[in-house]
């Protein structure tokens, strides 16, 4: 198996050994029943939460890397299991983790000693999903195993719900609502820009630097393989080239807008590949209830977004670049980074 493979043997090969002695009633001591309406299963670490039922009987052990609930109601022995990279894979890797996925866990599943019953390509509310169904033998007599792995750039996550065989048909669409309950999202970390008050959260997968020797005017930069932010606060009296800013952002006149866009993209032609630049556009918004601008352009085979706003006599611009290659990814982080930028 390849350094690389989604789910480590030894995790997948525990959460296999689960399902036959998990397909009953947990003895007395192993933790005490939880009764609720419903309950949100929120994982920080590897970033899903999922709606699962209320009346849950959780095993003690649980962990971020795997948790393990029965549900007396339903009957069912629920795991999730979960893991992030500790850096995104790229869209081209994906392919590659898939089918390593499908391989593997045939293996797996041959080797727990179950029946395959079907395994194929699913698409659920939280994206494409590889369904296994399995049956078996335990100590509390037949029992069926439906399995929902996920593989998603930052990380894999397999649910899996255990019952006894002869309640699959009547358990099933509960199984649904719950897988499509899921939801994913990037696990992040709040950073301060240094000097101000301002902060916004990036993916805990970034490393940040505050001094950045590739970028002198950014307060900081950080990154991970497949995305890089920085963030720029210069006081308009120092920096000329801003001269341009009013001291607000808000309520401007169409004029004040096309006058601010002819400026940048001056200086954005102004710039040592500003030749390559292309597909420049401009969005003056409120951002979260702050009045910006945001400004989009591609730079050979790059992506670049930022943020602008204007406060206090600065010029401060939330910056990222991508490859086009990973707009998927990118635009669901930046999405969520954005939404906590704090001024």
């Amino acid at each position: 198996m390849k350094k690389a493979a989604v789910i480590s043997a030894m995790v997948l090969a525990a959460a296999l050994s689960f399902q036959g002695t998990w397909a009953r009633e947990p003895v007395a001591g192993e933790a005490a029943p939880v009764s609720e309406a419903a309950y949100t299963y929120d994982n920080k670490v590897s970033g899903l939460t999922m709606v699962i039922p209320g009346n849950r009987v959780e095993n003690e052990k649980s962990s971020p890397a795997v948790y393990q609930a029965f549900l007396p109601d339903e009957g069912i022995s629920l795991s999730i299991l979960s893991r992030a990279y500790g850096q995104p894979y790229s869209e081209g890797k994906m392919k590659e983790q898939a089918r390593e996925a499908q391989k593997f866990l045939q293996e797996n599943i041959k080797k727990s000693g179950e029946k395959p019953v079907s395994m194929k390509s699913v698409e659920t509310k939280a994206g494409r999903a590889l369904r296994a169904e399995t049956k078996g033998q335990g100590e509390g007599g037949r029992f069926s195993v439906i399995r929902y792995l996920f593989l998603r750039q930052e990380g894999t996550a397999m649910i899996s719900f255990t019952m006894k065989e002869e309640d699959v048909k009547r358990n099933r669409p509960l199984v649904e609502n719950m897988v499509n309950s899921l939801s994913f999202y990037t696990p992040m970390q709040k950073v301060s820009v240094k000097g101000t008050a301002y902060t916004y959260d990036i993916p805990s997968s970034m490393q940040v630097d505050y001094d950045p020797p590739v970028a002198p005017d950014h307060v900081l930069v950080a990154g991970n393989h497949l995305l890089m932010t920085g963030v720029v606060a210069l006081p308009i009296s120092e920096n000329r080239e801003f001269s341009f800013l009013p001291s607000s952002l808000a309520s401007l006149s169409d004029k004040e807008k096309a006058d601010i866009e002819s400026h940048f993209r001056a200086k954005l032609a102004s710039e040592s590949s500003g030749k390559y630049v292309k597909n420049v556009t401009f969005l003056f918004d409120s951002f979260h209830g702050l009045p910006g601008l945001k400004l989009d352009f591609d730079d050979q085979g790059d992506h670049n977004t930022s943020y602008i706003f204007v406060k206090d006599g600065k010029y401060i611009s939330f910056d990222y670049i991508y490859n086009v290659k990973e707009k998927t990814y990118a635009d669901q982080v930046i999405a969520q980074s954005a939404a906590s930028i704090s001024l």
